[in-house]
This record gives C-alpha cells, structure tokens and sequence, in this order.
C-alpha cells in the first residue's frame, strides 16, 4: 500500500520515518524498532503514536513509500499462551 511518509535524514544520511499518512489520519512514529536494508530500499519496522506496530518500506526508486505490514496493538501474535503439559507425538 503506497503512504506519504515525512522523514528526515539521520546520523548517516539515511532517511528515517517520523510520521505517514493513513488517508487522512496521520500517524506519528514513536518509535524505530528496526531497520534493514533490501535490494530497492529500507524496511523499518514502528511503532506508531496508536500503539500499532508497522512495516514500512522506503524510500523507492522514485521517492515514495509502501506500508508492507501493519500489525495490531491487540493482536497476540505467534506468542500464545499454552496451558498444560506439551508432549510431542
């Protein structure tokens, strides 16, 4: 999903988010939880001011950004909670 990303230049002269649009709610990045780099761009994994956590991907080519994953404040993920004794079979 193509967003508008405000970013600015870190220690190192690469682009970091510091908030994007979703339509027209604009969300302020809290934090960066990690960043690593693939062929096209940068992916940053955030933390938004609402607490959910996202994928962006960026800059392109062109200067713009994907969202590639957006993860809910709620969501329990892969860390479930098992009751009881496990036994592999």
């Amino acid at each position: 999903m193509k967003i508008t990303v405000e970013s600015y230049p870190d220690s190192k002269g690469q682009e970091s988010p510091i908030r994007f649009m979703l339509g027209a709610r604009s969300v302020q990045i809290s934090a960066v939880v990690d960043r690593w780099f693939g062929e096209q761009a940068c992916y940053y994994r955030v933390l938004g001011d609402d607490e959910n956590s996202y994928i962006l991907k960026g800059p392109l080519g062109d200067g713009s950004w994907e969202m590639v994953s957006f993860t809910h404040k709620d969501s329990r993920g892969t860390e479930l909670e098992y009751e009881g004794k496990r036994e592999l079979q």
